[in-house]
C-alpha cells in the first residue's frame, strides 16, 4: 500500500470528472482523439543507429557547454524527433508540449520492487516554444527541456506537485501535445514466446493518440521510432529526418 498524504488520487479523479468544464461529469467516454483512426494516416518507422546517436549527443554537448544539461540517448532521440515533427505539424501553434513517462519504482519513499508487475510511472511535461524547435539545432532545445524536467524530478522527488499534473496537461491540450510510447529498455525484440523473436513490433495505439513509439532496433543496435502521420506529413518528416542525419555524417 502506497500512502497518499497529498490526496493525489482524489485530485486525479476530480480532474477527470470536471474535464471539459462539466462539473461532476460522470461520463467515462474516452477522449474524441481515441474514438477512431483517421482514414488518411500512414505508419512510418525510422531508425537512429548507434553512430547517429553518438553524433547527436556530441553535437548537443557542444551546444550546452556550461549548462546543467544531461545529454542521453533518450533525450537526443526525443529532441530530434520532436524538432522534425513540429516542422510538419498542422495547424501551426506557438508552443509544443511533450509528455514523457518516468519509472518511479525506485524514486518513492517506500521503494517498490523491480519485479512489481504493473504501472508505476509518473508523467512529466516539457513545454517548448515552437520557434526555438524550428531554429537551427532546434533539437537541442528539446534536449534542454527534457534534461530540466528530469533534473527537477531528482531534486524535488517523483511526486512533487503531483496533484496538479492533470490540470497542467489538460491546460495545454489546445497546443500540440506530443508524447512517447514504449522504451528501448523494454527490449521487445528479444521477447520469444516459443515461436521465435518478433520480426516487427508495432505500437498500434499511436495511430489514435498521435504519440511516437520508441524501441530498440531489432538487430544492429540503436533506437527504432514509429509514428503515424498523414501521407504528406510523413513524406516531409522522412525528408527532414534523413536530411538531418546526412548532415551529421558530413
Amino acid at each position: 500500500m502506497i500512502r497518499d498524504p497529498s490526496g493525489i488520487g482524489e485530485a486525479y479523479a476530480n480532474s477527470w470528472l470536471n474535464f471539459g468544464g462539466e462539473a461532476n461529469n460522470r461520463s467515462l467516454k474516452a477522449w474524441g482523439s481515441l474514438d477512431g483512426v483517421q482514414n488518411d494516416v500512414v505508419k512510418g518507422f525510422f531508425e537512429l543507429g548507434p553512430s547517429h546517436i553518438q553524433k547527436l549527443k556530441k553535437l548537443a554537448e557542444s551546444k550546452v557547454v556550461g549548462k546543467k544539461v544531461k545529454v542521453t540517448s533518450f533525450s537526443v532521440t526525443c529532441g530530434y524527433v520532436l524538432a522534425c515533427a513540429v516542422k510538419v505539424d498542422t495547424p501551426k501553434r506557438d508552443k509544443a508540449a511533450f509528455v514523457i513517462t518516468v519509472d518511479c519504482r525506485g524514486r518513492l519513499d517506500a521503494v517498490i520492487s523491480e519485479t512489481y508487475f504493473g504501472n508505476c510511472v509518473v508523467p512529466k511535461m516539457v513545454v517548448v516554444e515552437k520557434s526555438e524547435l524550428l531554429g537551427e539545432d532546434g533539437f537541442v532545445k528539446g534536449v534542454e527541456g527534457i534534461s530540466e524536467v528530469l533534473r527537477g524530478l531528482e531534486e524535488s522527488g517523483a511526486l512533487h506537485d503531483a496533484e496538479n499534473w492533470m490540470k497542467k496537461i489538460q491546460g495545454v491540450l489546445g497546443d500540440r501535445l506530443f508524447s512517447v510510447a514504449g522504451s528501448p529498455r523494454f527490449e521487445v525484440y528479444g521477447i520469444d514466446f516459443g515461436f521465435g523473436r518478433p520480426k516487427k513490433v508495432d505500437v498500434t495505439s499511436i495511430d489514435k493518440t498521435g504519440a511516437f513509439s520508441l524501441s530498440e532496433c531489432r538487430d544492429q543496435g540503436g533506437i527504432e521510432i514509429g509514428l503515424a502521420l498523414t501521407k504528406d506529413q510523413m513524406e516531409e518528416f522522412s525528408r527532414l529526418f534523413n536530411q538531418g542525419l546526412e548532415s551529421l555524417l558530413e
